[in-house]
């Protein structure tokens, strides 16, 4: 009998586990894998070749990109909780996918312009408007400019050597001007008779 209550106590629990795990598990739509945006743009502002105020193509080695945006606001990426609320419920709102030739480069959620910093020579830089969990739109919202990066890393790099060429210059001069004013300080002073 006392093995009989086991049983029946166990297939009670497993039945209350197995009814009550659904209600707990988030929902999850399998719904598109791109989201609509109605009315949302980006527009490229500069530098670059498709830069609407400055169409200047060469840049140095570290610049800013800036941008303006349409019906569109900037959240850091996952600000949702409910993977239920799409951008189609009038949510207009995501962040930025920064990509530099072809190759993502980093995620950007601020209004401000996107620093970059890269090396000499052509580069193709594309903004696409993203949703909170990284969706597409559909269609894609995107701007793009091309820039030429001259020779900025290289000046960079000369300026950095000869600012360490200068300070182990200094530091010799130093040592030696230490060991100096030691030999000054500490020299036996000779005996008078």
């Amino acid at each position: 009998m006392n093995r009989k209550k086991q049983w029946i106590g166990a297939s009670i629990l497993l039945a209350t586990f197995a009814l009550a795990l659904p209600a707990l598990t988030p929902h999850v739509n399998a719904g598109p894998v791109t989201e609509k945006c109605v009315g949302c743009g980006i527009t490229m502002l500069s530098p670059g070749s498709n830069g609407a105020l400055n169409n200047q193509s060469t840049v140095g080695s570290t610049f800013l990109v800036s941008f303006a945006l349409k019906n569109f606001t900037l959240v850091q990426p996952g600000t949702r909780n409910d993977v239920n609320i799409t951008n189609s419920q009038g949510l207009q709102e995501g962040h930025i996918h920064v990509i530099v030739d072809g190759n993502y480069y980093e995620i950007w959620a601020s209004p401000n312009g996107i620093p970059l910093t890269l090396n000499s020579g052509s580069h193709t830089i594309l903004l696409r408007l993203v949703s909170d969990f990284h969706l597409p739109f559909s269609p894609d919202i995107t701007a793009s400019t091309t820039v030429t990066v001259a020779n900025g890393a290289d000046t960079i790099q000369s300026a950095a050597m000869n600012a360490q060429n200068y300070s182990l210059g200094a530091l010799i001069v130093s040592v030696i001007a230490l060991i100096l004013v030691a030999y000054v300080a500490f020299k036996p002073k000779p005996k008078t008779a």
